[in-house]
């Protein structure tokens, strides 16, 4: 019998139920999507690791031998270790001069390529390459073709055997991109005997140990007696973080827009039940009546929500993995990380936070229908005795009287429902902010490409420059061109002279010569020079170590054995490249040699392509070309946030004013005998949703410029990307807000004409 009632009850309330249902599975679809991401990524690069043999600390230096690995291997708790030289080379013209990152090894023990297609790496094999697989498929590379790289002075050309991978680079970026396109970006495996016999000098070791590296880097340093630049951990490899900083990123996600949902889902409950319980209290009263006990009569009420939350959260688990699950890996594990075998997973998680949903969804239609369970039954029978209003605050406005009667309909209405009046701000709110969130992001782009492309690199053409280009060919360049030489290398920094390993930040160090061609800029974004004697350190990294202006800031090179002493003269800010910046002269000064890695000018460069040193010229619009190109995934985001917007605002408006409908059927039927027309009470019920989405789209309004920063944030320390929101952005929003709950207002029209004046008042009698 009771199920029966059930089914008529949810037709009969069919929006708000199905409200409950539709806030659930967006709840536990945003979830279970963003996890599916999360939980298959971590699945993926756990075996990925596995496989691989990764290594969790790296030991940088110079000289590096047998010997040297014999000592390390010796050390308590090192397991394996792994003599490799890294260098930074370049492809040729015909590959548009890529950075490609070259190991040569004798051994293939830790660290290993993960071959995706072709032969395993074999370190004895002198007549072979082992290349990236994103680069290779980037240009179209086959298993057979032949391959050059301008390295340590040597152009070596080999024959591709195999395309691999490695958690080295599951993230992977040119110095002089902002973001991914392996069209510049590469790495390769060779053996070490391609080298001649003068270049073969081991300037890293990898090792696996037990525990954390850094808590065993005072036995390594007995060990070597020192004789290394510095150790690292997993978390100071840029290829491996940025990833962990992403899945933390949408871990993050999952929890908080869930939240949301499930937030708006407990206000309709809320609202919904304590409603139809009202409406059903003689109903009520009669089984109380006939013998049933109130723990049966609560257990149906509560099933009303329980079935529809259960439902709801079981559609959009299946919903989260096969649909934005499986979009955001194909995404991020096909497009820009490089993690062999990344597909959308789930675990146990899901299924605890869907009971989680469910439970506090019946738990607020218990609460709300309880109290009505308390009245004794013989009271119960008869109708609600009516409660006569207190003069609501409004007024007490000395306006009061002046107010239309419109105005003040609505006012007492909201005075008395202010549950209701609650859901629907705090609903328009959080669509406004996720409307700012998506068409922040756009303006965010806009603003990051041009604080970097106009700002920063203030040039029209960038020349890089061979791996055995000299100084003296780069600066007889640069005269007939009139540009800039710039340096930049991998180095280390810190914030005293003897740091200890986890107090040390790998980053980069830019040095131009301070032409006004390669600019940097300060924390609010304003370019200015830097002064001699001092050099400029970016924001993220300067708070990580709590350094100011004036301060003293340490670095090394990869290859450097003692830190370096610079005064840091301007707090500074980049998009993506994080460090150092400093002139050439101070650079010098220290006894260090200034190796260009390429030229800027704002004079046109093309006719040098030709030229012995340089291996690829690059114009603003290829550049620019380029950075669009990477920032396709904001459309994405952009249709998920406005799609996410337009559930909450429709729901929250349409429960709204569906509920404030139903409770002032009488008071409308009344208003019709009196003469007013539909389109004039239709009116009356738009206005309250207009005024409530006004109000939401003013308490949203501050917070969508926060909200979208500590998204951008949340991307880790080696972004930062200043977020912009245009005065357009927060108007389009608003209008939609606003175009949303006039639509909403029309979803009436049909309800009010058709109120049947006569059964209300005589229900009324």
């Amino acid at each position: 019998m009771l199920n029966r009632k059930m089914l008529r009850d949810i037709r009969s309330n069919l929006a708000q139920f199905f409200s409950i249902f539709l806030l659930s599975l967006v709840a536990m679809w945003c979830y279970t999507g963003f996890q599916a991401n999360v939980i298959g990524g971590g699945k993926a690069r756990e075996q990925f690791n596995k496989d691989t043999n990764f290594s969790d600390g790296w030991l940088f230096g110079a000289g590096f031998d047998s010997e040297s690995a014999a000592k390390l291997s010796g050390v308590d708790g090192i397991e394996d270790v792994q003599l490799r030289t890294e260098v930074l080379g370049k492809a040729d013209e015909s590959f548009n001069t890529a950075e490609v990152y070259c190991y040569f090894q004798t051994d293939n023990t830790v660290t290993k390529p993960y071959t995706m297609e072709g032969a395993d790496y074999d370190p004895t094999d002198t007549e072979g390459v082992w290349l990236f697989y994103r680069f290779a498929k980037a240009w179209n590379l086959k298993i057979g073709d032949s391959f050059t790289v301008h390295v340590l002075g040597q152009d070596i050309e080999k024959t591709i055997r195999g395309f691999v991978a490695t958690p080295e680079y599951e993230f992977a970026c040119a110095s002089t991109d902002t973001d991914t396109d392996f069209h510049n970006i590469g790495f390769a495996y060779l053996s070490m005997n391609v080298l001649p016999e003068e270049l073969r000098v081991y300037n890293e070791m990898v090792f696996t140990c037990k525990g954390d590296p850094l808590k065993l880097e005072e036995d390594i340093s007995k060990a070597l007696d020192g004789g290394y630049a510095y150790l690292a951990d997993r978390k100071s490899i840029d290829g491996y973080n940025r990833l962990t900083d992403e899945l933390a990123q949408h871990d993050s996600f999952s929890y908080v827009f869930s939240f949301v949902f499930v937030a708006i889902a407990l206000l309709v409950i809320t609202t919904t039940m304590k409603r139809m319980v009202a409406q059903q209290r003689t109903q009520i009263g009669t089984l109380n009546a006939l013998g049933m006990r109130n723990g049966k009569i609560i257990r149906h009420y509560v099933s009303f929500s329980l079935v529809l939350s259960a439902l709801g959260c079981i559609a959009g688990i299946i919903l989260g993995i096969f649909t934005l699950g499986k979009i955001m890996v194909d995404m991020f594990g096909g497009e820009f990380y490089s993690v062999p075998n990344w597909k959308a997973g789930y675990d146990l998680k899901s299924v605890i936070l869907a009971a989680v949903i469910v439970l506090i969804c019946s738990g607020a239609a218990f609460i709300s229908c309880r109290r009505i369970l308390k009245i004794h039954p013989s009271e119960a029978l008869r109708p609600a005795v009516t409660v006569s209003a207190d003069p609501c605050i409004f007024e007490k406005l000395p306006f009061w009287n002046k107010l239309g009667f419109n105005t003040r309909y609505n006012l007492r209405d909201v005075s008395r429902s202010k549950l209701r009046a609650v859901m629907g701000v705090f609903g328009t709110m959080m669509g406004m902010i996720v409307m700012l969130l998506g068409l922040g992001a756009y303006d965010t782009v806009d603003y990051v490409k041009e604080w970097y492309f106009s700002d920063i690199q203030n040039y029209s053409y960038q020349v890089l420059f061979k791996d055995n280009a000299t100084l003296e060919q780069a600066e007889d360049l640069r005269a007939q061109i009139d540009g800039e030489l710039i340096s930049m290398q991998p180095i280390s920094i810190a914030a005293s002279s003897r740091p200890t390993s986890d107090e040390i930040i790998s980053c980069k160090l830019a040095v131009s010569e301070g032409k006004g061609l390669y600019r940097v800029s300060d924390r609010e974004l304003d370019v200015v020079p830097i002064e001699k004697g001092t050099v400029a350190l970016t924001m993220k990294q300067a708070d990580k170590l709590a350094l100011k202006k004036g301060d003293k800031v340490y670095w090394k090179t990869a290859d450097g054995s003692s830190w370096n002493e610079s005064t840091v003269g301007l707090i500074s800010r980049h998009p993506s490249v994080t460090g150092i910046t400093m002139l050439r002269e101070d650079y010098e000064a220290l006894g260090l040699e200034f190796r260009p890695v390429m030229m800027v000018s704002k004079n046109d460069c093309t006719f040098v392509k030709g030229d012995e040193c340089v291996s690829a010229v690059h114009s603003m619009t290829d550049l620019r070309a380029s950075f669009d190109k990477s920032m396709e995934v904001m459309d994405l985001l952009v249709y998920f946030m406005v799609l996410f917007a337009v559930i909450l605002i429709v729901v929250v408006l349409y429960n709204s004013g569906n509920l404030s409908f139903n409770e002032r059927e009488k008071e409308l039927a009344t208003l019709k005998v009196m003469g007013f027309t539909s389109s004039q009470i239709r009116r009356l019920i738009s206005t309250q949703n207009l005024w409530l989405s006004i109000i939401g789209v003013l308490c949203g309004m501050p917070f969508g410029k926060m909200a979208l920063q500590a998204m951008m944030d949340s991307n880790g320390d080696s972004i930062d990307w200043p977020c912009a929101m245009s005065l357009s952005s927060y108007l389009l929003a608003a209008a939609f807000v606003m175009g949303v709950s006039i639509l909403v207002g029309f979803l009436f029209s049909r309800r009010i004409k058709h109120i049947d004046m006569v059964g209300v008042l005589k229900g009324m009698e």
